[in-house]
């Protein structure tokens, strides 16, 4: 693929050591993705996978601003024909000077207006906790969030809290605090969910050194699965250049990631970028709606795969998906023939 006159600049402009780890990076997915090419596997479509039960991350536009029972209802029917069920829409994030974002002013319209349309849809709060600034060793912030899930739940009507704790290092004891405690705030009815990690795909359920900062291991994936009720796997911003290599990179994932969930119970999604942002980790034309799904499909299919793990897809973001790319989706998961 030949490289865009943008991307070449920024390329040139990044310090050596970026530029190190983005090659390392493709270095190690071509090596370690060649261990799949020889192992058995089976050749069946993504609709054999596909449960109707996927989800999607929307955009804070539906819970800040009102909306009109037409847009409520547009938004609902191409839910239900992209066969949605979960539905994790962008509400807050708690900023550096300790208050959560007020972009929620119209969350109980949004929920109410889903719930009547269809008791099926299982409508969660996305928060945002960017730890760079948000200190969860402070038990006072945890309780802050705590309460602030528990507000949401009762006061807007979701029916359960998508936290988003981004980056989280491999072992974080913080991280696992949060989720305890907000499961117990919750208790057993709202649904709690988190975005997470890739895995580490080389023996991940080895300790290795230094990877904790760019990958979880098998033992810290099963923790917070302990804790939670659905994980949601961003294998996106891999940094990889090219469709290929994502696509091995996704397969390696979820053969992974499904085989340390074995058992556990927990529901299982994989993240499926169309997000058309360009930036060091997120190629477009690399990362996309066709090489995540075909990833996908690819590790369901693979010999190690125990495929009853995986629940569904997840689409990030939903407000950048266009006809073309559903179209995409519909004919490699949903198994139908391109309906536009």
């Amino acid at each position: 693929m030949t490289m865009g006159k943008k991307a070449r600049a920024v390329l040139q402009g990044t310090p050596f050591k970026r530029r190190l780890w983005l090659i390392g990076l493709v270095v190690i997915s071509s090596l370690v993705l060649r261990g799949c090419f020889l192992r058995q596997a089976t050749n069946f479509p993504g609709a054999s996978f596909n449960r109707g039960t996927n989800a999607v991350w929307l955009g804070v536009e539906w819970v800040d601003q009102p909306h009109e029972a037409d847009e409520f209802l547009d938004l609902i029917g191409e839910l239900e024909r992209q066969q949605v069920r979960e539905v994790w829409v962008y509400t807050s994030y708690l900023k550096a000077d300790g208050h959560f974002n007020p972009t929620y002013s119209n969350a109980f319209q949004f929920t109410q207006a889903l719930g009547e349309a269809r008791s099926e849809f299982n409508v969660q709060a996305w928060i945002g906790l960017p730890l760079g600034s948000v200190d969860l060793s402070d038990d006072a912030v945890r309780s802050q969030i705590v309460a602030f899930c528990v507000d949401l739940i009762e006061e807007e009507g979701f029916d359960g809290i998508h936290l988003d704790p981004e980056p989280i290092l491999n072992d974080d004891r913080e991280v696992l605090a949060l989720l305890r405690e907000v499961r117990k705030a919750l208790g057993a009815g709202p649904i709690l969910s988190i975005a997470s990690r890739r895995i580490w795909p080389i023996s991940p359920e080895a300790e290795w050194p230094l990877v904790g900062s760019v990958a979880w291991d098998a033992r810290y994936y099963q923790e917070v699965a302990d804790r939670v009720d659905q994980i949601a796997v961003m294998v996106y911003d891999s940094g990889l250049p090219l469709p290929f290599l994502y696509r091995y990179w996704t397969r390696f994932q979820v053969i992974e990631v499904s085989q340390a969930l074995e058992g556990t119970g927990v529901e299982l999604f994989f993240g499926v970028p169309t997000s058309e942002e360009w930036t060091l980790t997120h190629w477009p034309g690399a990362e996309n709606m066709q090489s995540g799904l075909q990833g996908t499909v690819d590790g369901l299919n693979d010999a190690k795969t125990p495929p009853s793990v995986v629940t569904g897809v997840a689409i990030y973001p939903y407000w950048e998906t266009d006809a073309a790319e559903w179209a995409v989706y519909r004919t490699l998961w949903l198994g139908q023939e391109d309906m536009e």
